[in-house]
């Protein structure tokens, strides 16, 4: 398990929806984890350090444990399944250890709120890593197919262009030579595949 430490939050770039960002105080590896507006709410409470006169959720869940006479002692962040984080939140009882269910976002909010730690499998940052890593390949094929379908567009105007008699080297515009020029730098050296 790597310890971590809230080091903020964020919104994603691409879907505006709010991030808390995980990191290791140890290595400097982080995980960014997408969370709702409520619990984004929730934790901008604690780590501004401002109190509320009524307790919100993870309050009462905090108090609840406590005056069952058990403790928490941590939240883990063990699993990530089809993207979707898996955590639990760690009690001790008289009994023993008890490790309950969690969102990540409800399990960091109440950690914070308790002044315990957050822990990250190791494996889950692996997979983490391997996501992201996936999510910009895919992001640059897609921008990829965007500039093919751009270029294809271009060489459909200007073969058009040419084909009404407009010879390109005499009634062309300064814009169009630009536009052969970037066109023929798009499709170099891979002509074949791209057209």
């Amino acid at each position: 398990m790597v310890e971590m430490q809230v080091d903020g939050l964020t919104l994603d770039p691409d879907t505006k929806s709010p991030l808390v960002i995980l990191r290791s105080p140890d290595d400097g590896r982080f995980l960014p984890l997408l969370i709702g507006p409520m619990e984004a709410m929730a934790l901008t409470f604690v780590l501004s350090g401002e109190q509320l006169p009524r307790p919100l959720t993870h309050d009462l869940l905090l108090m609840t444990v406590q005056a069952l006479k058990a403790a928490v002692v941590g939240v883990e962040i063990v699993d990530i399944r089809d993207g979707v984080y898996y955590a639990a939140l760690l009690l001790r009882r008289q009994e023993g250890l008890i490790r309950v269910d969690c969102r990540p976002s409800d399990g960091i909010a109440v950690a914070l709120r308790a002044g315990v730690r957050i822990r990250v499998h190791e494996r889950v940052l692996r997979m983490a890593q391997q996501e992201r890593l996936q999510q910009h390949l895919r992001a640059d094929a897609a921008m990829d197919m965007l500039r093919e379908a751009d270029a294809r567009r271009e060489a459909a105007r200007l073969t058009d262009r040419l084909a009404r008699g407009k010879p390109l080297d005499e009634a062309a515009s300064d814009d169009d030579a630009v536009g052969y020029e970037t066109l023929l730098r798009s499709l170099e050296p891979e002509t074949n595949r791209k057209m």
